[in-house]
């Protein structure tokens, strides 16, 4: 049977699985948009409980610590920002007054903060609060991403309710600086990691935690202190964490959960012959590709510094990697598994203001066994390649629960088996892959030929592309594992370019440096882009003013507003 037929396969069995529990007759679907699928109905009512079903648990709910998306957007039910991005994709004040005042040579940010405002401990929030979430994040015991707060030089606090942010070099996308606040209150620095903090954190946002049972569910409960008076509506929310997605597709459409986060595109058919089981979906466009990440240094070593000197023995070498982008027909891909409802990936900057769009790559068997052939890799009689005694044998990894992942990696083993590439899967459970750098995680320390994930930049690439691309972001012993940089890609150029942009406020010219480096990223190949991704979360109909941002919030935005119909 050929790789397309198998595919096919697969994705018919996927559908008959899914389907099973949903009516026959299919109804037209809903739009994923940002806004909810379900028109909002009379006058909110208070009281009631809504489950949140999750395939995934969080590690931590402490941003300086998080790693991976489940960790933000259950966060932000009790962390807040001084800004955040609503469900139109827009920056908005929230624990500010308004958005910053900038001085005229962009070097001063002043920001009045919303008076009255309480963490749920009954502190105040003061201009105090944000000078330590800068020093927490500055600290080297955060995992987090330092940029653009590397380019601050001070921060000043006139009085309670005034910061003023000093910066000593020009930084473009500001706004996405502060996005949560950190209270004082939270503990010494030097002891972050065991924070009491970490699993139930103080916060300004209308949730907190009541009760936090690992492997079970996340209880929480309304913040007493929460500004906006008379909410949240809801008398407690519940994450559940569930075995897998279809388990909870199961769940929503018995009501036994009201909402199920991270649903994919491939869900579609079945979550729309779900409507009449009082089931749809919301979601919104956020720049992210479901991608296969390479690793250019050796897995044997733990977390190399230069590759150069330790290789991986298989995907070091250029020829071999576009070889792999060659053998993989995108298309086919996303036609079969996931219904044509998005785009195949193409660039590190699919869409908004920085868009940078490329052209697909080209599906060609004979060049991609040229450029084998040409790298001397020769075919053996088992169907693998091999060159100087090393099979071309590579472990592919995912989180485990995941079966459009699971499916999407038998496509690919399919794809590459004419090339003469095997791919073996080896799936981990989230906390593994995602793991940090103390916890030895997969990703931070190297160990791992190729992995099958989602990220991408949101609003704006700064972070992303830094946080990712940037050589001073590969995780080291140096830097105690800061950085996403887990392909541990180094190129000079992309490291100018990435450094120049965040200083330059004028769009266009920004466009143009990072267009640069998603070129330079295609030929590079670190990473190769599958097909872009939908946030989707899909929910009950009598959940009302639910909304999905493209945002950190993802789910949350504006659960404060969250009743239930009767």
């Amino acid at each position: 049977m050929s790789w397309s037929r198998n595919l096919f396969a697969l994705a018919l069995i996927a559908t008959l699985l899914l389907s099973a529990c949903a009516p026959a007759a299919p109804v037209a679907p809903a739009q994923p948009g940002g806004e909810s699928g379900a028109a909002v109905s009379g006058e909110p009512v208070k009281g009631g409980v809504v489950i949140v079903g999750t395939p995934q648990e969080p590690g931590t709910l402490n941003p300086l610590l998080a790693l991976s998306s489940i960790e933000d957007a259950i966060g932000s039910f009790i962390i807040e920002g001084l800004v955040q991005v609503d469900e139109n994709g827009e920056y908005v004040p929230v624990l500010a007054a308004a958005l910053p005042e900038v001085s005229e040579d962009g070097l001063v940010l002043t920001y009045q903060l919303k008076p009255d405002v309480k963490f749920a401990n009954g502190d105040p929030f003061t201009c105090a609060d944000v000078q330590f979430t800068f020093d927490a994040i500055m600290s080297d015991l955060s995992g987090v991403s330092t940029a653009g707060y590397r380019n601050i030089d001070a921060i000043e606090c006139p009085d309670e309710l005034t910061v003023v942010v000093n910066f000593a070099d020009v930084y473009a996308p500001y706004l996405r600086l502060f996005s949560y606040i950190i209270p004082q209150s939270a503990g010494d620095l030097a002891a972050l990691d065991n924070w009491e903090y970490n699993r139930a954190p103080n916060g300004t946002g209308p949730w907190m935690v009541k009760e936090w049972q690992s492997g079970n569910f996340i209880e929480l409960a309304p913040n007493p202190n929460f500004r906006e008076a008379g909410k949240p509506y809801l008398d407690q929310v519940i994450v559940r964490f569930l075995p897998s997605r279809e388990v909870g597709i199961q769940l929503l459409g018995t009501g036994e959960i009201t909402a199920l986060w991270d649903i994919t595109e491939a869900d579609f058919p079945t979550l729309d012959s779900m409507a009449a089981q009082g089931v749809t979906y919301a979601g919104a466009q956020t720049g992210e590709n479901e991608l296969l990440l390479f690793n250019f240094g050796d897995p044997a070593v733990d977390a190399p510094a230069d590759v150069a000197a330790n290789p991986h023995p298989v995907l070091s070498d250029l020829r071999v990697r576009q070889a792999i982008q060659y053998a993989i027909d995108k298309q086919e891909m996303v036609d079969t598994l996931l219904y044509g409802h998005v785009n195949v990936g193409t660039t590190v900057l699919p869409n908004g203001t920085f868009a940078c769009p490329l052209p697909p790559s080209e599906f060609s068997i004979e060049k991609a066994s040229a450029l084998l052939d040409e790298a001397g890799w020769v075919m053996g009689a088992d169907g693998v390649r091999e060159k100087d005694g090393v099979k071309a044998e590579l472990k592919i990894t995912t989180t485990s629960g995941n079966l459009l992942r699971e499916q999407t990696q038998q496509v690919l083993v399919e794809m590459l088996k004419p090339i003469g590439i095997n791919l073996i899967i080896e799936n981990v459970p989230s906390d593994v892959l995602f793991a940090g750098w103390d916890s030895n995680g997969l990703r931070k320390h190297g160990q791992f030929d190729i992995l099958l994930y989602t990220t991408g930049p949101f609003l704006d690439p700064d972070s992303h592309l830094y946080g990712n691309y940037h050589s001073a972001s590969i995780p080291v012993v140096e830097n105690e594992g800061a950085g996403s940089n887990y392909s541990r890609y180094t190129n000079a150029d992309v490291d100018a370019w990435i450094d120049e942009a965040a200083g330059i406020t004028d769009v266009d010219a920004r466009r143009a440096l990072y267009c640069q480096v998603a070129e330079q990223i295609n030929n590079d190949l670190p990473r190769l882009f599958l097909y872009e991704r939908l946030l989707l979360t899909a929910y009950r109909t009598n959940l009302q003013n639910f909304q999905v941002s493209p945002g950190p919030s993802d789910f949350t935005v504006g659960s404060q507003n969250w009743w239930l119909q009767q």
